[in-house]
């Protein structure tokens, strides 16, 4: 990437960032109020209502439990949805400028993760400062989880972004897929529930290693090979495949839009 890309890629995240929050009165607190809330209510209905068990969590706080996943979580969701969109959002400047277009992706990907990792990080030291158990030896493994993470949604945007701009239909099958894989992923419950002979399907969702791997770092202090189960492997094939895709069919963008 030459200069004068990393400085239109600087300048098209921090233009998602301003305009998330342009007419707000809060600002990027919402970045993490709107977490904060979630997390409130998933902990009252599945920690206090349906009473999840300590022993299978690891841990004796639901909320804590549920905190240290959602955030990532969160960062793939909201990187995923926008980067789809980014394409189609800056319809008008695609059609005008000729520019590498994946930078659109890698702006709306990176802004959604910089501001859910603020309030990851504001809500992890809140919580530590509050007594939890938050292991620190734990935090290079989740960071390099988060790295990993971040290459598997730019993968993914990638290629939903390029046939968001070709098929209009993409996005309305995209938004329940994104809600089902958050059940089918271990962030509101842990592995152990799920029945030994179920467990193995875990290995087809790219999200579940990383996930699982950043809890174990964070909660339990190990270090789990992040090679198990291939969630490197599964971000490199995604970011390769979703690339490869978008950047053969981006030449034909300005058709469509």
């Amino acid at each position: 990437m030459g200069r004068a890309n990393v400085h239109l890629f600087l300048h098209f995240t921090g233009r998602e960032i301003r305009a998330r929050f342009a007419d707000s009165g809060l600002g990027l607190l919402w970045a993490l109020i709107g977490p904060l809330l979630l997390l409130a209510i998933y902990a009252f209905v599945f920690g206090q209502l349906f009473k999840q068990r300590s022993d299978a969590l690891g841990t004796d706080s639901y909320a804590l439990f549920v905190a240290v996943a959602l955030w990532p979580w969160m960062m793939f969701a909201d990187g995923v949805t926008r980067g789809m969109q980014s394409i189609q959002s800056n319809a008008s400047l695609v059609k005008k400028v000729a520019f590498p277009h994946l930078l659109l992706v890698g702006a709306a990907v990176t802004s959604a993760f910089a501001l859910h990792l603020l309030g990851y990080v504001g809500v992890l030291v809140a919580l530590a400062f509050a007594g939890a158990p938050i292991k620190i030896s734990g935090i290079p493994v989740a960071v390099v989880c988060l790295l990993i993470l971040y290459v598997l949604t730019l993968g993914v945007a990638s290629l939903l972004a390029a046939l968001q701009t070709m098929v209009r239909d993409v996005e309305q099958a995209v938004n329940p897929a994104i809600m089902m894989l958050h059940y089918l992923t271990p962030v509101l419950y842990p592995i152990t529930l799920i029945p030994e002979a179920y467990r193995h399907w875990l290995d087809w969702n790219p999200l579940a290693g990383s996930i699982s791997a950043m809890r174990a770092a964070l909660l339990g202090g190990t270090s789990p090979s992040l090679f198990d189960g291939g969630p490197l492997l599964a971000a490199l094939l995604f970011f390769c495949a979703g690339t490869w895709v978008f950047t053969r069919l981006s030449p034909y963008f300005e058709d469509f839009l």
